[in-house]
C-alpha cells in the first residue's frame, strides 16, 4: 500500500498525549505545515460524534432497494456483454471463430483476446455484446475455439514435485529480478534476525509442524462488472470497484486515451475484499473488454460476470504449505523460530505469508524466514483482506498452542510471556473475560458425551498505511445544509458515514445534517480502498476541509455576535462565544447570514507523521462444539479485541470486525476451491457447491474496541478492515483441539478431517 512521506514539506511540531488511556505517553510529532493538532487522549472525553455508534447514512437506501449498484445501471440503448473463458487449463489457442456468433440476430460486437497461451481454465478468450442477456449467452456459446492442449498442474503440492508440468518458462514467470525459478517454484524471499541455530541450541523444548491451507475465493455477493458508455471521446464507466481512480488510470492506459476523458462512478458496491482494486487486477479484464465492445457497437454495454465466472477467475487467496519450528525455554520464553512457506497464487506470484511471524512475538531474538511462490494452472490470486496474514497466523498460532501443550502452559500465558505490543497486552484480559477463558478445558477432550466444547485463541496483526495524495471538499450552503465530496468509494464498510462523522465533529453538527457524495472521479481525488487505508487517508483531509469551512462561517457569525472569530466555538448545532455561550446562533442562522450562496473549501491531506504504534494489534477467542461422532464443528461464540486508533464510528467499526470473523469462520470450516485433477477445471464454481457460512451457521459475535491515541494524522484514526480476519483460523483450530485433543492442521476443518484427526489422536 502507498505510504509516501512528503518529507520535503515544511513541518510543524505538536506535543500530544498518545497511547492507551490507562498508560498515556507524551509524544512529539512533526506534521505538515498547516495541519491541525492531532486529536489525542485529552480530546477523547470531549468527542460529541467521534467514537459513538452512528447508523449508516446509506442504510435506508439499501434496505428499501433504492441504492444503485453497477448491476442496477440501465442506459438507453444499452447492450449486454458476455465473456467467453478458456475451457482448458493449459495450451495454445490455435484459432477463434466468431462468425456464427456475429451472425446471430441481436449481436452488435465481438472481442477476441490477443494472447495465445492459455494457463488456466476461465482465462479470457472472447466476448460478445448483444441486445439482451439471453442473446449474449447464446452468442457466447457459438464462439468456437480450437486449442493445442498442454499438460497442466492444478495444486500446490503437486506443482512442487520434480517433473511436474511447468506453468511458465523460466524467463516468462512473473517474478522479481532477484528471484530464481526452479520448475514451478520461485524464490526464496528471505528474512529474519539473529542466529537461529544458536537459539535452538538454547531451547529446552522444540516443536516443528506443517500446516496447509487451500485456495479460498473472495465470493462477493456482487460479481465483477461494469457499464461502459462512450459519448464521442468521453468515456463513462459505472464500475463495481474498490478504486475508481485506479480503474480510470488502468482503462486510460489500456485504451491509450487521456485519463481526463475517463469518468468512473461507483455509488454502491456489493463486496470485493481486495479482488476489485483495479480494472484487471485479477484474471478477467472485464472492464477493458466492456469499453472496447461499447466503442465497437456505438452503444453502452453492461458486462457483469455470472457467478460461475466470478468464482473461476476474479480472485482468490493463495493456498499455502507452511512449516513452523519453534524453540523455547522451560518458562515459555521463545529462543528461536524458523518459518518456511510455499504458497500458490495460481499464475501469479506474491504468495507470501510471513507477515505475522515477523510481527508477532518480536521479542524473540532469532528468526529465519524463507518464502516461496509456486505456480499452478489456476486463476491468479488477488489480495484478500490482510493478504497472506490469515495463512501465516493460522500456522504460527497453531504452532504456539502446540508449543504450549508440550510445555504444559496455558496458551494465553505463553502469549503474554512473549508479547511485545503494549496494545495487545491490554487486549488479552478483556477478550479472555468475554469468552470465559476460566471455563476452558484444562485437559483436552475431558467434556463428557460425544459433543465436546472447547475454547481457543489466536493473535493477529496488520499495519498503519496511508496515502497522502487525497483531497476533500466541504460546502456549507446558505440554507445551512452541508455537502462533503470525496472521490473515494464506499465499498460497503460505511465510508460515507465515517467522513460525515469526522466533519460533524469539527463543525459541531450531527452527521445526519451532512450529505456525503462519494465514488466519482469528478470529485476530489481519493485512494483505492484496500489494506485498511481509507480512513487513515481520508479522515484527516475531511477534518482539514471542515475546519477551513468552519473558520469562514465563524467570520460571518462573529459580526452578528459582536465577537472576534477566534472567540467562537461550535457544538450541538450552535455557534457561540466560548466565554459566554448564551451569545449564540444556530448553525443554520449563522449560514443564513453568508454574503454568498456557499462556503466552499477543499483541503489536501498533509503528510503522515509519527505514530504511537506502526502496527495494528488484535487478539481473538473462539468457543466451539465438536460432535466427535460426525466430525461436525459448530462455532458457538467468537470475541475479537482490536485497536484502530480512535474508532470514528463504533457501530460500523464493529460491523467490520464481526464481518471479518464470519468470513474467517467460513474459511476455516467450509471453503475450498476444488479443481478436477483430470481436466483442470473448477468443479464448484457457485455458491451451492462452494460452501460459505450461512445464517443458520451464525454464532454469537462480540467486538471489543480498544481506543488509543495513535497519532500519525490529525484524527488519530486508522483502518480496521484487515486485522480482525487474521487470527480467526487459528482461534478456531485451537478451540477444536481444546475440545477434542485432536489437532487439525489442514483447512477447511471439515467433518472428514476432524474425524481423521480424532482417529490419529486416539491412536497416539
Amino acid at each position: 500500500m502507498p505510504q509516501e512521506d512528503k518529507a520535503e514539506e515544511p513541518s510543524v511540531t505538536f506535543k500530544a498525549r498518545a497511547g492507551l488511556p490507562s498508560d498515556p505517553k507524551e509524544m512529539e510529532v512533526h506534521a505538515g505545515e498547516g495541519d491541525l493538532k492531532p486529536w489525542d487522549l485529552d480530546d477523547l472525553p470531549k468527542f460529541q460524534q467521534v467514537g459513538k455508534p452512528h447508523t449508516r447514512i446509506d442504510g435506508p437506501l439499501k434496505v428499501t432497494g433504492q441504492a444503485k449498484y453497477s448491476y442496477d445501471v440501465k442506459l438507453p440503448g444499452m447492450l449486454y456483454g458476455r465473456m467467453v473463458g478458456a475451457s482448458i487449463p493449459a495450451g495454445v489457442i490455435v484459432s477463434i471463430d466468431t462468425s456464427k456468433a456475429e451472425a446471430l440476430p441481436g449481436v452488435k460486437a465481438v472481442w477476441t483476446a490477443e494472447a495465445k497461451k492459455v494457463r488456466f481454465a476461465g482465462q479470457d478468450v472472447a466476448a460478445v455484446a448483444a441486445t439482451s442477456p439471453e442473446i449474449a449467452a447464446d452468442a457466447a456459446r457459438l464462439v468456437e475455439v480450437q486449442y493445442e492442449e498442454k499438460p497442466f498442474v492444478h495444486e500446490l503440492r503437486a506443482a512442487m514435485e520434480d517433473g511436474a508440468p511447468t506453468v511458465f518458462a523460466a524467463d516468462e514467470a512473473p517474478v522479481g529480478e532477484d528471484q530464481t525459478v526452479r520448475g514451478n517454484i520461485a524464490g526464496p524471499n528471505k528474512g529474519g534476525r539473529g542466529n537461529v541455530a544458536a537459539g535452538f541450541a538454547q531451547a529446552a523444548v522444540t516443536i516443528e509442524k506443517t500446516y496447509y491451507l487451500p485456495v479460498h475465493t473472495h465470493s462477493p455477493l456482487e460479481t465483477h462488472g461494469v457499464v461502459a458508455h462512450w459519448e464521442g471521446d468521453q468515456l463513462t464507466v459505472y464500475a463495481s470497484t474498490q478504486g475508481v481512480y485506479a480503474v480510470r488510470e488502468g482503462l486510460a492506459e489500456a485504451l491509450e486515451i487521456d485519463r481526463k476523458n475517463v469518468r468512473v462512478i461507483c455509488q454502491h458496491m456489493g463486496g470485493g475484499f481486495g479482488s476489485k482494486l483495479g480494472p484487471s487486477a485479477t484474471g478477467s479484464a472485464v472492464a477493458m473488454v466492456a469499453c472496447k465492445l461499447a466503442k465497437k457497437a456505438g452503444a453502452p454495454v453492461k458486462l457483469m460476470l455470472d457467478r460461475h465466472q466470478e468464482q473461476l477467475c476474479t480472485g482468490n487467496a493463495p493456498s499455502a504449505q507452511i512449516t513452523v519450528k519453534i524453540g523455547a525455554k522451560k518458562d515459555g520464553t521463545l529462543t528461536a523460530v524458523e518459518y518456511t512457506s510455499y504458497g500458490s497464487a495460481g499464475v501469479a506470484g506474491g504468495a507470501g505469508t510471513a507477515g505475522p511471524v515477523r510481527a508477532l512475538y518480536a521479542n524473540n531474538p532469532n528468526l529465519k524466514i524463507e518464502e516461496y511462490s509456486v505456480f499452478t494452472n489456476a486463476g491468479p490470486a488477488a489480495p484478500l483482506r490482510a493478504p497472506g496474514h490469515s495463512q501465516g497466523a493460522f500456522a504460527v498460532e497453531s504452532a504456539m498452542d502446540e508449543l504450549a501443550e508440550k510445555l504444559g502452559m496455558d496458551p494465553l500465558e505463553l502469549r503474554k510471556k512473549n508479547e511485545s505490543s503494549p496494545v495487545r497486552s491490554a487486549e488479552y484480559d478483556p477478550g479472555a473475560k468475554a469468552i470465559g477463558w476460566e471455563r476452558r478445558n484444562k485437559k483436552a477432550g475431558d467434556t463428557p458425551g460425544p459433543k465436546k466444547r472447547g475454547i481457543g485463541m489466536a493473535n493477529g496483526n496488520w499495519y498503519v498505511f496511508a496515502n497522502p495524495n487525497v483531497k476533500v471538499q466541504v460546502k456549507i450552503h446558505r440554507d445551512g445544509s452541508v455537502e462533503l465530496f470525496s472521490g473515494a468509494q464506499d465499498i460497503g464498510s460505511g465510508f460515507r458515514t465515517m467522513i460525515a462523522v469526522v466533519a460533524a465533529e469539527e463543525l459541531g453538527i450531527a452527521p445526519s445534517d451532512i450529505t456525503s457524495r462519494v465514488g466519482d472521479t469528478q470529485f476530489p481525488v481519493g485512494p483505492a480502498s484496500g489494506g485498511s487505508i481509507t480512513t487513515n487517508s481520508v479522515a484527516p483531509a475531511v477534518r482539514l476541509a471542515a475546519n477551513d469551512a468552519k473558520k469562514k462561517l465563524f467570520e460571518v457569525a462573529a459580526k452578528a455576535l459582536d465577537a472576534d472569530p477566534a472567540e467562537l466555538e461550535s457544538e450541538g448545532g450552535k455557534v457561540f462565544v466560548a466565554s459566554d455561550p448564551s451569545r449564540s446562533l444556530t448553525f443554520k442562522e449563522a449560514a443564513s447570514r453568508m454574503p454568498g450562496e456557499v462556503i466552499d473549501c477543499t483541503a489536501e491531506r498533509k503528510k503522515q507523521y509519527e505514530t504511537f504504534r506502526g502496527d495494528i494489534a488484535g487478539t481473538q477467542f473462539a468457543e466451539v462444539e465438536v460432535d466427535t461422532e460426525t466430525g461436525e464443528v459448530r462455532v458457538l461464540k467468537m470475541v475479537s479485541v482490536n485497536d484502530c486508533g480512535f474508532p470514528v464510528n463504533t457501530l460500523t467499526a464493529k460491523n467490520q470486525v464481526i464481518g471479518a470473523m464470519i468470513q474467517g469462520a467460513s474459511w476455516a470450516l467450509l471453503e475450498d476451491r476444488i479443481i478436477d485433477p483430470m481436466v483442470g477445471t473448477m468443479v464448484n464454481p457457485d455458491l451451492e457447491a462452494y460452501k460459505i457460512l450461512s445464517p443458520r451457521d451464525m454464532f454469537e459475535a462480540e467486538s471489543i474496541l480498544v481506543p488509543q491515541a495513535n497519532l500519525g494524522n490529525n484524527t488519530s484514526a486508522a483502518g480496521i478492515g484487515e486485522p480482525p480476519i487474521v487470527p480467526t483460523l487459528g482461534a478456531i483450530a485451537n478451540a477444536i483441539y481444546n475440545a477434542t485433543g485432536a489437532r487439525v492442521r489442514e483447512l477447511p476443518m471439515t467433518p472428514d478431517r476432524v474425524l481423521a484427526a480424532l482417529a490419529e489422536a486416539k491412536g497416539a
